[in-house]
């Protein structure tokens, strides 16, 4: 898969400014960048230049590692294991950033925003009708606020909610591919306009069509920790109550706009 390197440089604070073809400018603030990088076993490389390392936690032998294909320069992480249901026996693993709280919307958390990854699963690995977390920030639980990007049943989703309102976008009708890059993005466009895009991220092209919602949502600022992969590590659990992310993960995101 070819990637983008632009933001690797990006230093604490600064903006970034893309063209658009409308010849506007989208300003950037990256407060996370996972590209694949680890500097340890356990320590994935924030190229935001934030500073926001993650620290891999497992359990069951389960592991996060940094894979560069054959005849490829650029790497990737890839979350160990298989499916698995048996309580007790299920590799482990997921990526939580040193610094949560900074992974909110601008002005007090009701600006706009975007979070993302690119995610490669194989067939024959991940269960069909497993339930998968990629990125989020908080717990789908009354009066809560969360941001999440997942792939239940191999359907990309994303859900925001302020304690309040929530908006739960699916990509219907869509089941990631073998063995295929696909780059998910989840924006909050405007105070009360969400997206979902599912896209080739080599080439940007669509999917599936986007999906949008429009919804009048107060601030959404979770509480705890970010986690990347699983929203638990709990060795005595199965798949179903980790929603463990089997699989390869690579350009993982959040920007303020």
């Amino acid at each position: 898969m070819k990637k983008s390197r632009l933001f690797a440089a990006v230093a604490f604070g600064a903006a970034i400014a893309v063209s658009m073809a409308s010849g506007a400018q989208a300003v950037f603030y990256y407060e996370l960048r996972y590209q694949g990088t680890m500097s340890s076993a356990t320590t994935v490389v924030d190229t935001s230049g934030n500073l926001n390392d993650g620290t891999v936690g497992s359990a069951n032998g389960g592991t996060v590692t940094t894979v560069t294909d054959a005849g490829t320069t650029n790497p990737y992480l890839h979350f160990s294991g298989a499916a698995c249901a048996t309580a007790g026996t299920c590799e482990q693993s997921r990526i939580t950033p040193a610094v949560s709280s900074t992974l909110v919307p601008n002005s007090a958390g009701a600006g706009t925003f975007a979070f993302g990854a690119s995610v490669r699963v194989h067939n024959g690995v991940v269960n069909p009708n497993a339930g998968m977390n990629v990125f989020q920030y908080g717990f789908a639980t009354v009066g809560a606020s969360q941001w999440k990007l997942q792939v239940d049943k191999l359907t990309p989703s994303c859900r925001w909610a302020d304690g309040t309102t929530e908006v739960l976008l699916k990509a219907t009708g869509y089941t990631l591919p073998d063995n295929t890059w696909v780059k998910m993005k989840c924006s909050r466009l405007s105070a009360t306009s969400f997206e979902l895009r599912v896209t080739d991220p080599a080439t940007g092209t669509l999917l599936t069509p986007a999906v949008t919602a429009t919804a009048t949502m107060g601030a959404i600022l979770p509480t705890g920790t970010v986690t990347i992969g699983a929203k638990t590590i709990n060795g005595a659990k199965h798949d179903g109550d980790t929603d463990q992310f089997r699989g390869d993960m690579d350009d993982i995101f959040f920007h303020r706009d």
